[in-house]
């Protein structure tokens, strides 16, 4: 990561861009901006920016295609800044591969807390060094890369997907509490980082198992917490 991260906003709000980009800059991170789907696209593939703040309803594409693009060639943090509040807009912001949600009107300080979260979570992830081996090279996690395969086929998971993975593995065959998973894989100690597990349990399943609804992998382990189980 470079010493002042790039964080790219694609909004098509061209004063709330502006009042963003001040934020930005006062925490010496380097904005980069977009007004259109397109465009931010375009920009993320050029600029290899650190983290993105993306709106929904932004002009061509819109927010949900534009990330799944994005997606396709790059694993940095994605955070949806949006009017689009309901549980149902939040969801599918999650399932097109986005890893945190906030809802507009916000709040600059919360924006910039969970800004440096996530890429303190991933800058934190890249300096690792660990390969995770189970059953043979049925399922392997390259941290340094972050690359997952499950029976040799390439698995895509978003950050905080592949972070929970991580703790897991790291924790083969350990019950993890849920609250643990919370602080290691999110450094979330909150009832908000709490209520967030199981949904990306469910969206990590969805990706690395066979038969999500009788997981081969990841076990929950009823009031307590989630194993992942390699033996």
């Amino acid at each position: 990561m470079s010493m002042s991260p790039k964080i790219l906003v694609v909004d098509d709000d061209i004063p709330l861009t502006k009042s963003i980009i001040q934020i930005l800059l006062a925490e010496n991170y380097t904005p980069l901006a977009a007004y259109t789907a397109e465009d931010g696209v375009e920009i993320a593939r050029q600029q290899n920016p650190d983290l993105a703040l993306l709106d929904v309803m932004v002009p061509t594409m819109g927010g949900w295609e534009m990330c799944r693009r994005i997606r396709q060639f790059s694993d940095m943090p994605i955070l949806f800044l949006t009017a689009m509040g309901s549980v149902e807009n939040i969801v599918q912001g999650l399932e097109a591969g986005a890893d945190d949600y906030m809802v507009k009107p916000f709040n600059s300080a919360e924006l910039i807390a969970r800004i440096m979260a996530h890429l303190r979570r991933t800058n934190a992830q890249s300096s690792s060094e660990e390969f995770l081996n189970f059953q043979e090279g049925n399922l392997i996690i390259d941290i340094p890369s972050r690359q997952v395969k499950v029976s040799g086929q390439e698995i895509k998971l978003t950050n905080r997907e592949f972070q929970l993975l991580v703790v897991l593995a790291q924790n083969a065959n350990k019950v993890v509490t849920t609250a643990d998973l919370a602080v290691q894989a999110w450094q979330m100690n909150d009832q908000h980082g709490i209520d967030n597990i199981k949904p990306y349990i469910h969206y990590l399943r969805k990706k690395i198992e066979k038969d999500p609804a009788a997981p081969q992998w990841i076990h929950t382990i009823r009031g307590v917490g989630y194993r992942l189980q390699t033996e």
